[in-house]
Formats: structure tokens, C-alpha cells, sequence
């Protein structure tokens, strides 16, 4: 299927066009299904692969990237907005030198702003968008609007689901959302902690059985990730185990994972406009909810 995907794409000459930050949202139909991790990884694995990266916590609510990666913040969103300070001021260097925008920095009401300052902190972001070659989004869990205004302004969704009956029902309930609205954006399932690749697989078949059925549309699998002891041991360390066990069997399948991920067209309908740009009109659109 990938191949499939992929034949059609075509290679852009170097300086016939600009070069567009790509942006990936990873997300998740409910909590505590290793989402944040595996976005932590996966953007710490892009900058081993000589990729410039920045990695935004979008969970206002119950942002932990900073947590997991023992950062603090020490200025705010709010201080760009009131009081002039640039946002490269509230981006943390996290391990491996990766650039982190911590949700810590905002607040709960941030995202409910009006569109006069949203539209101040989209213009502080452009200045700094185009520096990267990937901007990863973590996204908060569940279906609220801020979460789905941020999925639809993506290049590409990915959605990790465990085998939980609860996360596939959750998971589906967020293509379904998205499709809706959207079939162009590519939606990728990562089933994580998993027992085997084979299990991974079945999971998938399962969930795309039911968006062929009922959606009319179709999903996309870069492969399982298994349940790794060292990745639940890192979470615990605050040590990401891309950076601490690089040749590890864990870290060798984020980066199976990763590099598949790269290899997904983008949504063809890409616009010029930055991720807040696409924010602040994706909020109010109306969605389905039957």
C-alpha cells in the first residue's frame, strides 16, 4: 500500500520551489496509550536522522513533554503575546538538541482566544515555522475542537491505538471526525505495545475494515510498534531511549516507524498558510458528532 502511495510523488528540483515545513500531528482517541513518548522518539529519531526538528506539546490541558523530558519553562505564550517577547525565548533545547515548545508555557484559555490574538501568536510562529524541516505536534487525547482544529491543519495525522477496546472504538471515532471533514489529510495508524508485528498488523486490518465500511475511505499502516520494556523504563528516567539505547531493538523500530512516516505523501491540498494560520479557521468549523 505504501508503494502505492508513493509511486506518484514526484521530485521537486532544488530551487524550483520553497521548501515547506512539514507538519506531523500524533494523536490518540484516549489517554495513557504511550502517545507523547512515541512523539518524543520519533522527533528525537528525525534529528538523528539530520533533520531539523521542533517538537510542540499541544495538550494545553495535560501537556506532560516537558515533564518526560525533565524540562521547565521558564517564559510563557503570554509574554509573546502582552508583553513583546519572542517566541524563540519560550523554545526549550531539550536532549539531543531538540527543540521543544512546551504546553507548560500556555495556558488553558490560550486556545480560546480570540482571533485577534491568535492571529498575533500565528504571526510570531511564522517567523520561526520554515527554520524546520519537521514541526511534530502532540496533540492532546480525545476529540475536543482545539484537538481537531490542530489535526485538521496538518500535513499528516498519525494515530496511535493500543489493542484496548476502548482505544480502537476512541481511535475510529477520530478518523471518522477527521474523514468528514477532510479525506484528503493522510491518516496513519501506529499500534503501540504491541506483543508482535503480526498482532499490530490484525489491529490495523480491524480498524481499516470498519473506515473502508462505514467512512467510504481509507487508512494508512507504517508498521507496529511492540511493547519495549526500555521504553517504559525511559519513560520513568526521563531519558528517551532513541538517545540512551540508539541501537536497541526499541529504537531500531521507532525508526522503522519514522522513516516510513516520511515516506507518506502529504495531503495534497497544502496551502501556504502556518499551523496557528490554519488553526484559527479549523476551530470553527462544525463538525459531526453522529
Amino acid at each position: 500500500m505504501l508503494k502505492e502511495l508513493t509511486k506518484n510523488v514526484h521530485t521537486v528540483e532544488e530551487g524550483t520551489e520553497e521548501k515547506q515545513t512539514e507538519i506531523i500531528a500524533v494523536t490518540s482517541g484516549k489517554g495513557g496509550v504511550g502517545k507523547s513518548s512515541l512523539s518524543i522518539n520519533m522527533s528525537l529519531m528525525l534529528k538523528q536522522l539530520r533533520k531539523k526538528v521542533l517538537l510542540m506539546d499541544a495538550d494545553i490541558h495535560l501537556g506532560n513533554v516537558d515533564l518526560m523530558l525533565g524540562l521547565r519553562a521558564s517564559r510563557t505564550v503570554d509574554e509573546v503575546l502582552n508583553d513583546g517577547v519572542q517566541l524563540d525565548d519560550i523554545i526549550v533545547s531539550g536532549p539531543g538538541e531538540l527543540d521543544v515548545l512546551p504546553a507548560s508555557s500556555a495556558n488553558a484559555k490560550l486556545l480560546d482566544m480570540e482571533d485577534a490574538f491568535l492571529k498575533k501568536l500565528g504571526q510570531a510562529y511564522a517567523s520561526i515555522e520554515n527554520r524546520y524541516d519537521y514541526v511534530m505536534v502532540d496533540t492532546g487525547a480525545g476529540v475536543a475542537n482545539s484537538v481537531l482544529a490542530f489535526l485538521l491543519g496538518a500535513d499528516k495525522i498519525v494515530i496511535v491505538v493500543t489493542s484496548d477496546p476502548a482505544s480502537i472504538a476512541d481511535a475510529y471515532a477520530v478518523i471518522k471526525l477527521i474523514k468528514k471533514v477532510n479525506v484528503d489529510i493522510p491518516v496513519i495508524v501506529v499500534p503501540n505495545m504491541m506483543p508482535s508485528y503480526e498482532a499490530g498488523e490484525e489491529l490495523y486490518k480491524k480498524l481499516r475494515v470498519m473506515v473502508n465500511k462505514f467512512l467510504k475511505s481509507d487508512i494508512i499502516y507504517v508498521g507496529a510498534m511492540l511493547r519495549h520494556e526500555l521504553i517504559a523504563r525511559s519513560v520513568k528516567t526521563q531519558k528517551p531511549v532513541v538517545l540512551t539505547q540508539p541501537n536497541a531493538s526499541a529504537s531500531n523500530n521507532i525508526r522503522m516507524v519514522i522513516k516510513k512516516i516520511m515516506q507518506v505523501p502529504r495531503r495534497s491540498d497544502r496551502d501556504n498558510k502556518n499551523l496557528f494560520d490554519r488553526f484559527i479557521v479549523n476551530k470553527k468549523v462544525p463538525f459531526e458528532w453522529d
